[in-house]
C-alpha cells in the first residue's frame, strides 16, 4: 500500500510533466512551494485532468495557474501548530545560567519551541496519496522560514536544546518520528516530504537516542530503539559503502614485503568505507529550475543524470553546497557544475558511522547480546582504523576528505576537517592538540565572531568562506570540552563564548535567529550569512539548539553584567565517552 502511495505521489511531486510544466512555467517564485503542495483530489484523477489539456493551454500560464488552484491546496494546510505538552514558563535548569542577559535570551528560544511546534493533521495519516508530505505520528520542531517539515539532522540539535529546555517529552517525540522513517522506509530521509526519499542526511539518530538516555537516564527507550538503530545503519552498510584496495585505489604504500621479488605478496588489505550515493535522472523536485539551469549546455543525458545524482547525494551531506564537493582546478573550482561528489570519501560522515558502531555496541552489551556486541565493535575498530589510514593526515594533524580521482587528501581548510575530533573516533591523546594546532595555523581562530566554514572566499555557495553554521561550530567545541584536557576545555570555553556573544548581538539588532552566520569582520550588522539558492532563514531550529546547550554548559558560573558582551567562564567536568 505504502509503496503504491508513493510510486503515483511521485509522479506529480518528483517528476513527470505536471511537474515539468509548472516548475518552468515559474508560477511561484520558490521551486519548493509547489512539491509542498497538497492535492485537493485523487492524483491518478489529477494526473488524468492534467493529461486532458494541450500543448497551447499547458504553456499559457493562466491557465496552468488555474489548474493547479483547481487541484492543489495552499502549502502548508497539512500541518497544524501545536503546543508541546511539556512546555513550562521557566526550566529549572535555567537557573544555572546567573547572568540576566543570558537567561532572558535562553527564555526568549525557549518560548520559541512553540512557535516552531508543528503536528501533522490526521487527514495526512487516514488520506496519505494527496499529499507530499510524510505522515508522523508525534509533534515536530520545525527549523523554519521556508522548511515545514522535519529535517534529519536539524533534528540532532534541536533535541539537544529541547533537553536543555527539559522538555523529553517532545524531545522523544521527535526521535520517534524519525524510527517512525527508518520503519516505513528503511531509513531516515534528508526531511519529511515523499520527494526527499531519494536521499538521507548525515546519520545521527543513533546519537539523538544516547543523548536522549544520557539526560533521562530512560534505558527501556534505548533499548526499545535498538531494532530501528541497527535497521538504520545497515541502510549505510547495503548502500553507502565503498570497499577500497589499500596501495591500490590509495595513496598508501605496499609494505615492504609486498614489494619483494623473492616473497609472495600478502593479501591486499581492504577498507570498507562510507560515503555520501545517491541516484537520480531528474533534478531534484524541490529546486527543479536551479538543477535544470545547472545543465544548460550540457546535451549528454548521461552526464546530466551525472550532475544530478552528485547534486542530491551533496544534498545528503547536508553541505548543499561547498567548494568541498566540486573540482579543485584553479579555473573551475568554484563552478556547480563541476560538481563530483561521488568521488570523494568525507571524513566525516565515516566518524559518524564509527560512532554509531561504538553506540551500537554499548546498547548491545547493556542488553547482553555478545555476539552483536562483538560485531560492532568489529565495526568500531575498522572504521576507526580507515579513519587513521585514510583520512588522518600525520603532516598537517587533522583529518582531510579522501579523493579517489587523486588518491590522496583534499588539503583546503574546511571546519569539516575537525568533526571528527568530535567523534572520538582516534587513540591518541595528541590527536586533539593537534587539531587544535591546525585551525590556529590555518587562521580559523582568527575570525572574531565564530569558525569559517571554509577558506573559499570567492565562493558564492553558503557552506563556504566566512559563513558559520552552528551545528559545525558546536561540534567543534564539543570535541574540545570532551577531551578532559584542561588547556583544550579553556579553548572549548573560549570558543562557545566568542559564539555566544556573536549571536547575541544579531538577536539583539534583529530579534531573529539565523540558520548561518558571517563571521567576517566585514559583515553587516545583523550577521546573517549569504548565499546558496535562497535567502538566509530565520527560526531557527537548530541555532537555537545550539545555543541552548552552550548557555547549559558554559553559562553556569557566569558573572552578572548590564553588557550584551558578558564574560562567559567555563566550568564543566568530562563526560564518560562510550
Amino acid at each position: 500500500m505504502l509503496y503504491h502511495v508513493v510510486t503515483v505521489l511521485c509522479q506529480i511531486y518528483c517528476t513527470g510533466p505536471l511537474l515539468r510544466a509548472v516548475q518552468e512555467s515559474r508560477l511561484f517564485t520558490d521551486s519548493k512551494t509547489f512539491v509542498d503542495m497538497p492535492l485537493k483530489m485523487d492524483p491518478v484523477q489529477t494526473l488524468r485532468d492534467f493529461a486532458q489539456l494541450d500543448a497551447k493551454s499547458i504553456a499559457d500560464p493562466v491557465i496552468l495557474a488555474s489548474f493547479v488552484a483547481s487541484h492543489f491546496r495552499p502549502p502548508g494546510q497539512e500541518l497544524i501548530a501545536c503546543h508541546p505538552e511539556d512546555w513550562s514558563d521557566f526550566p529549572l535548569s535555567f537557573l544555572r545560567i546567573k547572568n540576566y542577559e543570558q537567561r532572558r535570551w535562553a527564555l526568549h528560544l525557549h518560548r520559541t519551541w512553540r512557535d516552531l511546534c508543528r503536528r501533522v493533521r490526521d487527514e495526512v495519516r487516514l488520506q496519505p496519496e494527496l499529499n507530499s508530505l510524510l505522515y508522523v505520528p508525534y509533534p515536530f520542531i520545525i527549523p523554519g522560514g521556508r522548511f515545514r517539515e522535519f529535517y534529519y539532522w536539524d533534528t540532532f540539535w534541536i533535541v539537544r536544546g529541547l533537553l536543555v529546555s527539559e522538555m523529553p517529552v517532545t524531545a522523544q517525540g521527535v526521535i520517534r518520528n524519525l524510527a517512525h522513517m527508518v520503519q516505513q522506509h528503511g531509513f531516515v530521509p534528508n526531511g519529511g516530504r515523499v520527494y526527499y526519499l531519494t536521499r538521507s542526511q548525515p546519520p545521527l539518530l543513533a546519537h539523538m537516542v544516547y543523548d536522549y538516555f544520557l539526560s533521562t537516564g530512560d534505558i527501556q527507550f534505548l533499548i526499545e530503539m535498538l531494532d530501528v538503530l541497527e535497521k538504520e545503519f545497515e541502510f549505510w552498510v547495503k548502500h553507502r559503502t565503498l570497499t577500497l584496495n589499500l596501495g591500490v585505489d590509495t595513496h598508501l604504500a605496499k609494505t615492504e614485503a609486498e614489494t619483494k621479488d623473492d616473497d609472495p605478496p600478502k593479501p591486499i588489505e581492504k577498507l570498507e568505507v562510507f560515503q555520501y550515493r545517491v541516484k537520480m535522472k531528474v533534478p531534484r523536485p524541490e529546486s527543479y529550475r536551479e538543477d535544470m539551469h545547472l545543465v544548460e549546455g550540457i546535451d549528454d543525458q548521461a552526464r546530466r543524470e551525472e550532475v544530478w545524482s552528485d547534486v542530491a547525494a551533496a544534498a545528503e551531506t547536508g553541505w548543499d553546497f561547498s567548494t568541498r564537493w566540486l573540482s579543485h582546478n584553479e579555473t573551475s573550482r568554484h563552478l556547480l557544475k563541476t560538481i563530483r561528489t561521488h568521488r570523494l570519501i568525507p571524513a566525516d560522515l565515516n566518524a559518524f558511522m564509527c560512532a554509531n558502531a561504538r553506540i551500537l555496541a554499548s546498547i548491545h552489551e547493556i542488553t547482553g547480546d555478545f555476539t552483536r556486541v562483538s560485531y560492532y565493535n568489529e565495526r568500531y575498530r575498522n572504521l576507526k582504523k580507515a579513519l587513521q589510514l585514510l583520512h588522518w593526515n600525520e603532516t598537517e594533524g587533522v583529518w582531510f576528505d579522501y579523493d579517489l580521482d587523486l588518491k590522496g587528501h583534499l588539503t583546503s581548510y574546511y571546519i569539516s576537517n575537525a568533526v571528527p575530533l568530535w567523534t572520538r573516533c582516534f587513540d591518541d591523546d595528541e590527536v586533539p592538540h593537534r587539531v587544535h594546532a591546525y585551525l590556529q595555523r590555518t587562521g580559523a581562530f582568527n575570525f572574531t565572531k565564530g569558525l569559517p566554514t571554509s577558506m573559499m572566499m570567492a565562493s558564492e555557495q553558503q557552506w563556504d568562506k566566512e559563513n558559520a553554521w552552528p551545528p559545525m561550530v558546536h561540534m567543534v567545541v564539543e570535541g574540545f570540552r570532551l577531551t578532559g584536557d584542561a588547556k583544550l576545555m579553556k579553548e572549548a570555553a573560549r570558543l562557545a563564548r566568542v559564539w555566544l556573544t556573536a549571536s547575541y548581538q544579531s538577536f539583539i539588532l534583529t530579534h531573529a535567529m539565523f540558520e548561518k552566520y558571517n563571521v567576517s569582520a566585514m559583515s553587516d550588522a545583523t550577521g546573517a550569512g549569504s548565499g546558496g539558492e535562497y535567502e538566509v532563514q530565520t527560526g531557527f531550529g537548530w541555532t537555537n539548539g545550539v545555543i541552548l546547550d552552550l548557555l547549559d554548559k558554559f553559562a553556569e558560573h557566569s558573572a552578572a553584567s548590564a553588557t550584551p558582551l558578558w564574560p562567559v567562564v567555563y566550568l564543566c567536568v568530562a563526560i564518560l565517552m562510550l
